[in-house]
């Protein structure tokens, strides 16, 4: 056994998870030089160390599952202690997520009830000015966000509160209508304060948000690995220190692999990306069942060593998109130390 896996398992003794068993079965000196030839020779000497660095020692998730609406209250109150902030007075918040859950059966692709449940409560109990989303489909989830923003907005300010981005220009579930048509059905009096960028993926947000700006990013695109990663490095430079990436479908591949054992698969697919992160993810972190929320190390640097074990992992794409996702990670990563 090579030496670097066992001090891979090492790292991982306190948790379980496939991602960690992954990361330490494909990280060889082979493997790892593989990806460094990739390297812009100016970049070479930040990444060199950082790719044969020991991975920081993974962390289990606080759980905090919203499964219910009379669960509502009772998890705003626990993420706010998680958070260190303070427990939002929101006296109508139960009534604008019943409306939001009541919108739900309208909007093809809509994320699950309990995931609304925790979005809508993270947002409230974080209280940012304006939410990222990097993948829009029908702009279900960025109606939840644009209303738990704007609670806490008194004024009726015309300020953007959703900057949604999404690579494609229709519904992937429903091809007959536009990225983001939900939204003036769900918030009609919040669809002018939600900007939809379509045709672009998560570098568009460097045209969007400042450095270190932003309080909070929902990624919620290509769950393919390594995209989900790709889609964090992107952005995490535009989130303040220790800020907070949420990811949607932390679940999805063990849930895909147990519907296709069972002989119904999902119709789109179900890949691990999205889980394999969170599950790996070595900083703080707060799952609330297919909904998972990563919060930022205080200095960028330290997700370096992450990000290229995340790479070594096998991606889930064909050769081609595969080599160009990997060269596209690398010049993420380069932009996010510079």
């Amino acid at each position: 056994m090579h030496p670097e896996r066992i001090a891979a398992d090492d790292q991982f003794e306190h948790g379980s998870g496939r991602a960690a068993e992954l990361i330490a079965q494909h990280s060889s000196w082979r493997e790892r030089l593989t990806i460094l030839r990739r390297v812009p020779p100016t970049a070479l000497p930040r990444l060199l160390g950082a790719s044969f660095a020991s991975l920081p020692r993974r962390v289990e998730p606080v759980q905090c599952e919203i499964a219910t609406l009379d669960r509502y209250q009772e998890g705003l109150t626990e993420l706010a202690r998680y958070l260190s902030c303070p427990a939002p007075a929101l006296p109508d918040a139960c009534a604008h997520v019943e409306r939001l859950l009541s919108s739900r059966g309208d909007c093809s692709g809509a994320i699950g009830a309990s995931d609304v449940l925790f979005l809508h409560a993270f947002i409230s109990v974080l209280a940012p000015d304006r939410v990222v989303e990097v993948g829009t489909l029908s702009g279900f989830s960025a109606a939840v966000l644009a209303d738990a923003v704007a609670q806490h907005q008194l004024s009726q300010s015309s300020s953007v509160v959703v900057e949604t981005i999404d690579l494609s220009q229709r519904c992937l579930t429903d091809q007959t209508k536009p990225v983001g048509f939900a939204i003036p059905q769900v918030v009609p009096g919040l669809s002018h304060r939600t900007r939809v960028h379509t045709g672009k993926d998560a570098r568009h947000v460097e045209q969007i948000a400042r450095a270190g700006e932003l309080k909070a990013v929902f990624i919620d695109a290509d769950h393919q690995h390594p995209r989900p990663t790709l889609d964090l490095i992107r952005v995490a430079r535009f989130v303040e220190p220790r800020g907070w990436i949420i990811v949607h479908d932390i679940n999805l591949g063990s849930a895909g692999e147990r519907m296709a054992a069972a002989g119904t698969p999902f119709e789109h697919g179900a890949p691990f990306g999205a889980q394999w992160l969170f599950e790996a993810w070595p900083f703080e972190k707060i799952s609330g069942g297919n909904i998972g929320a990563l919060r930022l190390p205080p200095k960028l640097r330290h997700l370096v060593s992450f990000a290229l074990a995340m790479l070594r992992i096998p991606a889930e794409l064909e050769p081609l998109p595969a080599r160009r996702t990997v060269e596209a990670f690398i010049t993420a990563l380069v932009e996010m130390t510079t």
